[in-house]
């Protein structure tokens, strides 16, 4: 299987890379072809411009910004999500990311006033990331992320996508043997992706 991981954070040496590299050489390991999109790397520019809202529902203009982008999600039978939670969000890179990539013709269909999928060429989709929040805070604040990962994507991908979200709360507490097998846990879910 193609699978696309989209890798959010700037730093080398931080926890969410060795997640990233764990996500990466596992799924390598189980025999996937994986296409791997660092943002910060690849200098993603996540400011939606002005012109860029003016030709949002354009579908022939469109894309042309980021076609090398969508050509890589349309590529894809699979989605893997890499990146810390801040501020109970997205980082922001990534978000942009969804905004200028997630376009009409590309993550939905908008014919005749219904909206359908448009990233039915994915059928797994799963999130690896960590927050400095414990569980119930974020659930208490509606968990973004979350709810983003788990029903927003779920939408957009195809109707049977099968869908797991891997969260690592409380790191800023977590003991090293907490740590090591969340590791664990990653290594052994992107083995049998």
């Amino acid at each position: 299987m193609k699978v696309h991981v989209i890798y959010a954070h700037p730093l080398a040496d931080s926890l969410a890379a060795h997640l990233h590299q764990v996500t990466v050489e596992s799924l390598v390991q189980a025999g996937h072809e994986v296409d791997d999109l660092d943002l910060y790397a690849d200098n993603f520019d996540p400011i939606l411009s002005p012109q860029d809202r003016r030709d949002y529902h354009d579908t022939a203009i469109n894309q042309r910004k980021v076609a090398g982008y969508v050509e890589r999600l349309q590529s894809c039978e699979g989605l893997v999500l890499c990146h810390p939670v801040w501020n109970f969000g997205w980082p922001a890179i990534l978000k942009g990311y969804f905004d200028r990539v997630f376009l009409p013709d590309v993550s939905f269909k908008l014919v005749d006033g219904q909206v359908s999928p448009g990233l039915k060429n994915i059928r797994k989709l799963a999130t690896v990331t960590t927050y400095g929040s414990k569980r119930w805070r974020a659930a208490v604040l509606g968990d973004a992320p979350r709810k983003n990962g788990t029903r927003f994507l779920r939408v957009v991908c195809h109707p049977r996508v099968k869908v797991r979200y891997h969260a690592l709360y409380d790191i800023n507490n977590a003991t090293p043997e907490r740590t090591d097998a969340y590791i664990a846990k990653i290594r052994a879910e992107m083995l049998k992706f």
